[in-house]
């Protein structure tokens, strides 16, 4: 039972609250508002850096298999930042035609700045546990 309980309390499950939260602050912005539109492009950045580096965390969890982790860290951070922009995006609509369309770059340099960030948090993490083993 222990071994299930931390299978499905891991990564993927806090992604999977990150999404309810951003998609929960989707459905507030109908009809589309100025400060809405402001607190979704919030959402997207602060999922892209803050989250997928608060999701290293679960590397703290005694008793895991590091690289497994980092496979699932890798797995749930790709599916999350990318689920959690693309919903963000959908929900913001400007009042000026032709402003929508940089939204897609917005989900581009999203998905881009959480791969950095989680290229980066794994080399702090790799550097972190092999101090901690020598």
């Amino acid at each position: 039972m222990q071994r299930l309980l931390r299978i499905l309390i891991g990564p993927e499950l806090y992604w999977v609250v990150l999404y309810l939260c951003v998609r929960w602050l989707a459905t507030r912005n109908v009809p589309p508002t100025e400060s809405g539109n402001t607190a979704l492009e919030w959402a997207v950045w602060l999922t892209a850096t803050v989250a997928v580096a608060l999701s290293f965390a679960f590397m703290a969890v005694p008793g895991i298999n590091r690289s497994t982790m980092l496979a699932r860290l890798a797995f749930a951070a790709f599916i999350g930042v990318n689920a959690c922009a693309i919903t963000a995006c959908e929900a913001i609509k400007y009042p000026e035609l032709g402003r929508d369309s940089g939204l897609l770059g917005l989900w581009m340099m999203a998905a881009l700045l959480g791969g950095v960030v989680w290229c980066v948090s794994v080399g702090v993490s790799l550097f972190i546990l092999r101090a901690k083993s020598a």
